[in-house]
């Protein structure tokens, strides 16, 4: 965030054609610390970034707007945009509901199983957790040795080490979201 505010300030006053020392000379602030908040060294306090926007011009947000690369990070995906289609046969489809999933922390699915379907049998390494939600239909979701019977709304989270199936014995198609942690595809 440092070097983000410095690199925002630095664009702005260049944009409005101004030197560091007319900066400093309409803030009072010294034209060293200034520098210094420009390559991201130092960051100032907030008064002092009233008075560096102020002189360009402009308000303290508009100063802050692009600085928090949190933003950057929000995606949204319209119910008109694609989604990937990582798994598909006849019984199964898993769609991928996120862009650039190995970017992210968590990799959130949508599991459909057509009735009588069945995932293949998955083991993933220790850390990897998975969290279960059946949107519609029933699945049983076989952990090694145990089975869990899960109707529409029921949820399930577990650590994704255990050797797990998921199996939908019914007739109708089961529609489940699945979130991974840490994202693993």
């Amino acid at each position: 965030m440092l070097k983000n505010l410095g690199q925002r300030i630095r664009a702005l006053r260049k944009e409005k054609n101004m030197t560091l020392v007319e900066i400093s000379q309409k803030t009072g602030v010294a034209q060293a610390t200034l520098s210094r908040i420009e390559t991201g060294t130092m960051i100032g306090t907030v008064e002092c970034h009233e008075k560096v926007a102020e002189a360009l011009g402009i308000g303290l947000s508009e100063l802050y707007t692009g600085v928090d690369a949190r933003y950057d990070q929000v995606t949204h995906l319209s119910q008109k945009d694609t989604r990937a289609v990582t798994h598909h046969t006849k019984d199964v489809t898993v769609e991928l509901l996120t862009q650039e999933s190995s970017k992210k922390k968590i990799t959130p699915l949508v599991l459909t199983l057509q009735g009588g379907g069945k995932t293949e049998k998955e083991t993933n390494e220790r850390g990897v957790e998975k969290f279960v939600w059946v949107l519609d239909g029933n699945v049983k979701v076989k952990l090694d040795t145990q089975e869990v019977a899960l109707k529409s709304q029921e949820t399930l989270y577990f650590d994704a080490s255990i050797p797990h199936q998921f199996v939908n014995e019914g007739q109708k198609a089961a529609k489940v979201f699945i979130a991974v942690s840490p994202s693993k595809i």
